[in-house]
């Protein structure tokens, strides 16, 4: 089931907020680029599309491309 996060980057004093499973939330956590992760708020509905799109986006910043997650950041500020 889908949940709510909130994270920080390294460089960045701003909360960011998206909705992952809880595998995009460990890789989330696991990734260099990111300050703090929190989990907010548990069962939160989401497409598989959106899910989809931020595994991409983790896939790709953690091959030091992070111009797809800081989009997606923006997307659900």
């Amino acid at each position: 089931m889908p949940f709510k996060i909130q994270y920080k980057f390294q460089d960045d004093a701003q909360s960011y907020y998206c909705i992952v499973s809880y595998d995009q939330y460990r890789n989330f956590c696991a990734l260099p680029i990111i300050q703090e992760c929190t989990i907010i708020k548990g069962n939160q509905t989401n497409t598989k599309k959106n899910l989809d799109e931020i595994q991409n986006a983790l896939d790709m910043a953690y091959k030091k491309d992070t111009s797809h997650i800081r989009k997606l950041s923006e997307n659900f500020s």
